[in-house]
């Protein structure tokens, strides 16, 4: 480009504090004014690209802001300037590491759901678990209360067949007493029938010896049978304890069962 042939043609003197010429911020050799003049001689430095605008329409010239975008008098607009190469490179490593981090939380996402899915299984078998030992505590439960209704029935019978006997033992007591004084008085008619008879005893005397002996072979059967009863009562109360406690033994052996 030769310098004596350049005639550039400057614009008017920008006097405002959002604009300033471009050949202001330039440091030069002067013998190549005209040069710098004719390449940015038309251009001015604006604080944004509104007040650029404004500037290119209303005075002719070409501006640029702080950014790097570009207002041209034709109307063309460009953005500022940017490394292509640069970008890339750096678009490349970081998709690069977001790649590798997508990878590593994908499968620590794998890992998590798998663990969540395993717990879940194991609180699923837990409350199944849960459920079973529930059913079985209220069967063991109902259990219990009815072997403690029929034990409490058990011991109210114990106690009624114990008074049953209380009350048999008084009367064979009683009969016993009773069946003495008979056998006393019998061997002593006996004792006066071994003697030779005499003519002293009465008719009256006769019959009562007939019925005194009546008495003792009518009470000897009643001490027979009472004996009889309470020998019943007695293997009945043994009989009904023992099944009792083998109910009880059983039912607890198939509990213990049952919970193992």
């Amino acid at each position: 480009m030769p310098l004596n042939r350049l005639k550039p043609k400057n614009p008017p003197t920008l006097n405002a504090q959002d604009a300033e010429p471009l050949m202001d911020k330039l440091n030069f050799d002067p013998k190549y004014e005209k040069a710098f003049q004719q390449v940015f001689g038309k251009t001015c430095v604006c604080r944004d690209l509104t007040i650029a605008a404004s500037y290119v329409k209303s005075h002719g010239i070409n501006t640029i802001t702080l950014d790097g975008d570009k207002v041209d008098r034709k109307g063309a607009l460009t953005g500022g300037y940017h490394d292509v190469r640069r970008s890339r490179i750096e678009g490349i490593k970081s998709v690069t590491s977001w790649r590798a981090k997508l990878e590593t939380e994908s499968k620590r996402s794998q890992e998590v759901k798998a663990s969540i899915m395993k717990l879940e299984q194991e609180i699923t078998q837990m409350n199944g678990r849960i459920m079973h030992l529930t059913a079985q505590q209220n069967q063991i439960r109902d259990s219990r209360e009815r072997l403690m209704d029929e034990g409490n029935a058990m011991t109210r019978a114990k106690d009624k067949t114990i008074e049953q006997i209380s009350k048999l033992e008084a009367d064979v007591e009683d009969l016993e007493t009773e069946l003495s004084g008979l056998e006393a008085k019998i061997a002593g008619y006996t004792a006066e029938l071994t003697t030779p008879l005499t003519n002293g005893l009465t008719r009256d005397e006769e019959q009562s010896i007939a019925s005194l002996g009546k008495e003792v072979e009518r009470r000897r059967k009643e001490m027979a049978e009472l004996s009889k009863k309470k020998n019943q009562v007695r293997c009945s109360l043994h009989h009904s304890g023992h099944r009792l406690m083998s109910d009880c033994s059983w039912r607890v052996g198939k509990t213990r069962s049952r919970l193992s």
